[in-house]
């Protein structure tokens, strides 16, 4: 039988903690608190467990995710009749799961990508929920910025002036609810009312662009904080929610202050982002999560992608 691929987004971890509070705490000592803990998230009920591994100085674990509401018929392929799963919703759901490995010594996190399972922000609150029921004297703010692998973003930053910026999303039916309904930033407002409309009009992809024409009808150029503002909102409210797929493109060009380089410079931010994936067994109607075989795979692409880690980190 065929394998099918699962991706993965290599992350960071970042724990801001609220004053006052102890700040010792490490995401290993959090890894090692969440084992066994389980969590109602809207139709879903996460579940967290912590697997044995022999990689040193590397915690690997799985979140599976029980789906218990808003359950999806069965389409009959013959007759194109539709009639409901045979399930009990009090005792029974759809599962789903998401493996990840955290290399403790690098704060990097391999997190596999599953739209079906618990995102890296619901497993964000997921893990605040938990804490905060038994550690009244520890607060914080648990996010996971994604990792680059070379310098496409740094590069965006050093440019003097912006020409142009170029997004493209695809499926934005699917991105609309990455975005939460109480954000207030105009970048996040500006994406989400163009997802919006491009689903309302039944659209695949969403393109939008902006351009300054020249230097001389337009000496500011574009808005240095808003291009920031909009590579940033994607890269957190969609990248970062495991949505990194359907960000075709994000592409800045723009000149630098570099007086013997005046060229016009190309910038594509998604060639700072890891592509990986492992593969586990295609199978029709499965009868468990495939818990094995997701952690050989996760383990099998953190050593492969570890000299790099290793360059990014030292």
């Amino acid at each position: 039988m065929a394998n099918k691929r699962r991706y993965i987004d290599v992350l960071s971890t970042r724990l801001t903690f609220a004053e006052n509070s102890v700040s010792n705490i490490t995401f290993a000592d959090i890894l090692h608190f969440m084992d066994g803990k389980e969590y109602r998230y809207s139709e879903k009920i996460f579940e967290f467990s912590l697997l044995n591994t022999t990689i040193p100085n590397c915690i690997v674990g799985i979140i599976e995710t029980t789906q218990d509401k808003d359950i999806p018929p069965i389409k009959d392929k013959r007759t194109k009749q539709f009639s409901r799963v045979n399930i009990n919703p009090t005792t029974q759901g759809l599962a789903f799961a998401n493996i990840f490995l955290y290399d403790v010594q690098r704060n990097i996190l391999l997190y596999e990508i599953n739209k079906n399972g618990c995102f890296p922000k619901q497993l964000s609150e997921f893990i605040g929920a938990k804490w905060n029921a038994e550690n009244q004297d520890v607060r914080f703010e648990l996010t996971f910025p994604a990792i680059f692998r070379v310098n496409e973003y740094q590069r965006m930053l050093q440019m003097e002036y912006y020409k142009r910026i170029t997004v493209e999303l695809y499926k934005p039916n699917e991105l609309i609810n990455c975005f939460d309904e109480n954000t207030d930033s105009l970048e996040n407002n500006f994406l989400k009312h163009n997802l919006q409309i491009s689903t309302q009009n039944n659209a695949d992809t969403m393109k939008l662009e902006q351009v300054a024409m020249t230097k001389k009808l337009n000496p500011m150029g574009l808005s240095r904080s808003l291009v920031k503002g909009v590579v940033d909102a994607i890269k957190l409210n969609i990248a970062d929610r495991g949505f990194v797929h359907n960000i075709q493109k994000l592409k800045i060009e723009g000149y630098t202050s570099d007086p013997e380089n005046r060229a016009l410079k190309p910038i594509n931010i998604l060639a700072d982002t890891f592509d990986e994936h492992f593969k586990i067994t295609g199978v029709l109607v499965q009868s468990d999560v495939q818990r094995g075989e997701r952690k050989i795979g996760i383990e099998e692409v953190y050593n492969r992608i570890l000299p790099e880690l290793r360059q990014l980190t030292r």
